[in-house]
């Protein structure tokens, strides 16, 4: 089976060395490669240019754009693979990650979803922490407010052509796509870490768009037709995501309407609180801050007490 990598770059020469590598470098062929740069200004044309010489599977293009939606709608309908995937330009995936992803699709011929765990990275590629994902469920994906890793997805192409491409009207629109894909096919968890996601100031969910994305999620939920006809547990959960989104994206970062948001979700969703970790959500206890510093001033004391 052919797989296609869409990337879509803009201004990204710092890092897309790093991602092509980490494409090209897989043990699994056959593999094509799109880049869609929205007509970079830096040294991305002149990279794109010197790797398409030495690897055939490469092909790009480089013109203005409306956008990362308009960039990957561009790659899709360029994909001719049967499964594929979409990779920022400054992420990258982990050696074998391809191999193992193919022999899960030809392991399940009914599956046209699946995704993997994920490491945070720095700049320079480090570690700085491992997210190993649930198994799929509704519960699970409502619980974590859609909030997936679009470096370890792979989806079939025939699904991708039902629901269409990125909406623009949405500036997650990766998460609105998820959602979309999710419901008209079976998903799958393939228990490996897959892909490195970067982390540094200036990265698209790093960059204070944090009303853009929850009111774009909001509207996501309300207007998504699949949904409206979805059994009404998987309603539920939906409407209750909206508010588990204030752990990551609340808009003013106010407290307690963090935690407002957070009751509201418990409420319709009761187990969500599985799917996060424990310090993330004893944060916005009322009185965690409060008994934290009491307990590590008393511990303080303990020890000077001792010496």
């Amino acid at each position: 089976m052919l797989l296609s990598i869409i990337v879509p770059s803009f201004n990204q020469a710092r890092f897309i060395p790093a991602t092509l590598d980490s494409i090209l470098a897989q043990d699994y062929r056959p593999v094509e490669v799109i880049v869609v740069d929205g007509g970079s200004t830096d040294a991305t044309v002149d990279i794109l240019r010197e790797y398409a010489a030495r690897y055939p599977e490469l092909r790009w293009l480089s013109e203005p754009d409306n956008g990362p939606a308009d960039a990957v709608n561009k790659g899709l309908a360029l994909a001719r693979g049967e499964i594929a995937a979409i990779q920022s330009s400054d992420d990258i995936y982990y050696p074998g990650a391809f191999s193992a992803v193919m022999r899960e699709y030809a392991a399940h011929p009914d599956c046209g979803f699946l995704i993997g765990h994920y490491c945070g990275i720095d700049l320079e590629g480090r570690v700085l922490y491992t997210e190993r994902l649930p198994e799929f469920s509704w519960e699970a994906y409502f619980g974590l407010a859609l909030c997936i890793p679009q470096s370890s997805i792979f989806f079939r192409m025939s699904v991708a052509r039902e629901v269409g491409g990125w909406n623009s009207a949405y500036y997650g629109c990766d998460l609105d796509y998820w959602l979309r894909l999710l419901l008209r096919t079976r998903a799958i968890r393939l228990d490996r870490v897959l892909s490195g996601w970067r982390l540094y100031p200036g990265a698209r969910t790093h960059s204070g768009q944090q009303r853009k994305i929850w009111d774009g999620y909001w509207r996501m939920i309300d207007d998504n037709r699949d949904l409206r006809l979805a059994p009404a547990r998987v309603q539920r959960l939906a409407r209750a995501s909206r508010h588990i989104l204030a752990l990551r994206f609340h808009p003013t970062g106010n407290r307690w309407s963090i935690r407002w948001h957070l009751l509201l979700g418990l409420l319709q969703h009761p187990s969500f609180w599985r799917y996060h970790r424990l310090p993330d959500l004893a944060r916005f206890l009322p009185g965690y801050h409060l008994a934290r510093t009491i307990y590590h001033r008393l511990r303080q004391l303990c020890s000077c007490s001792t010496t």
